[in-house]
């Protein structure tokens, strides 16, 4: 008489043992788990314990359909594979388990408010929370897949004397960089010339080039995560990650997110920007539910004349679920040939007024000196009308003081 199984979880799914007279027999898997529209699909292997091979392996099908399941049942009483068990009887009951325990998820927490609670871990000060996805987003060209090269170096050393402003972590954390976008060996062609140009050591690059969608992926990007030990994923980008129609499919943009939790390490998501010219204030490109979803959001910008070898860029901070929102912070890239440089510089507000807010415009103006509303409105091309509202916010909240000749300074 064949027993009860033994359920055990699998990255993506469910393993099923069972024995017969003290000895194991049998083992069926359930992975690859999916759902859409109310329907669960997963790919099925039967396995006799003795056996060199599996009776059925890989065969995909809806775990809510009966036919499925009755063709199913069918195949292997047809391979007089334990011919005395009720086969769709036990092919009923483990569906019905995987279905159980797939939607029943993660168990309840109880957390009580008297427990010593830490604060939110920073990776890397002020970009990378530690557990919270983070997304990266701005036109072509902006060196975001530098940007983040130079958060991986950070990361992995660990880059302590980085001349980026960057505080890393006390000690290396390895990263993973599942790319959608360009081939591994242009990955290292682009780390390496960081590397020269930047003057630290050699280091390795965990790559995986990648096609099919995050979620759809999601199997063997847990495996390599755990087999190299990787506490960091850079997504490169979100547009192909998510696959589908990114502005119209809400669906794609609740399977990302939830492939990004089944990961269980921090992510960093690189995304596009929308398309929407007219607007100053850009927003990540695809459906809303892709910036809701994220909790930290960064710009990068540029600012480079035409044939120049140097390329100014601005990261801005437009929103974070967690903490306050931080300083704009500016960068200057190098690429010469076979290296390149990155440090760390103030930003120009006249290269990128556009994108920074009008109180932020006035506070690095009067760095330069105490001005007059006249000549602050002359500098910035607003209204006086509209210098004098935001002045009066600004000493509201104790930044700037009137002084005499109707200037105004900082306060410091």
């Amino acid at each position: 008489m064949i027993s009860d199984p033994i359920v055990t979880p699998l990255l993506n799914g469910y393993k099923f043992l069972w024995c017969q007279a003290d000895e194991w027999v049998m083992k069926i898997s359930i992975e690859r788990l999916s759902e859409s529209r109310g329907s669960i699909s997963g790919e099925l292997s039967v396995e006799h314990i003795f056996e060199s091979k599996p009776t059925i392996s890989g065969i995909r099908f809806n775990l809510s359909s009966q036919q499925a399941r009755n063709t199913i049942a069918r195949r292997l009483k047809e391979a007089d594979f334990l011919p005395e068990l009720d086969w769709l009887q036990l092919i009923d009951q483990i569906c019905a388990e995987t279905i159980n325990r797939h939607r029943e998820g993660e168990p309840y927490q109880e957390l009580w408010t008297s427990e010593d609670i830490p604060p939110l871990e920073y990776l890397i000060d002020p970009i990378l929370i530690k557990g919270i996805p983070t997304v990266i987003f701005g036109e072509k060209g902006v060196t975001k897949s530098y940007l983040a090269l130079l958060v991986y170096m950070t990361l992995l050393l660990p880059w302590h004397d980085n001349p980026l402003g960057f505080t890393a972590p006390d000690k290396g954390i390895k990263s993973i960089i599942l790319d959608w976008e360009t081939p591994g060996k242009i990955v290292q062609w682009n780390a390496k010339k960081l590397q020269e140009g930047m003057d630290i050591p050699p280091f390795p690059v965990y790559h995986r080039r990648c096609n099919a969608s995050l979620n759809d992926d999601i199997e063997p990007i847990l495996a390599m995560i755990n087999k190299v030990k990787a506490e960091v994923v850079i997504i490169d980008s979100l547009a192909r990650a998510a696959g589908g129609e990114l502005s119209k499919d809400t669906e794609n943009a609740n399977k990302f997110f939830s492939a990004v939790d089944k990961l269980k390490v921090t992510a960093l998501i690189i995304a596009q920007t929308s398309k929407d010219t007219e607007s100053k204030k850009k927003t990540i490109y695809g459906n809303a539910l892709y910036t809701y979803y994220a909790r930290s959001i960064f710009e990068l910008c540029k600012s480079q004349e035409a044939g120049e070898d140097d390329m100014s860029v601005a990261l801005f901070h437009r929103w974070s679920n967690h903490t306050r929102l931080h300083k704009p912070m500016g960068f200057r890239f190098s690429f010469n040939g076979a290296s390149t440089n990155v440090k760390r510089e103030s930003i120009d507000i006249r290269e990128f007024k556009e994108k920074i807010s009008g109180r932020q415009i006035i506070l690095e103006n009067l760095k330069r000196g105490a001005m007059t509303v006249g000549e602050l409105a002359s500098e910035m091309e607003w209204q006086e009308s509209s210098v004098s509202v935001e002045l009066s916010r600004l000493k509201t909240k104790d930044k700037v003081i009137k002084l005499g000749d109707r200037k105004w300074g900082l306060k410091t």
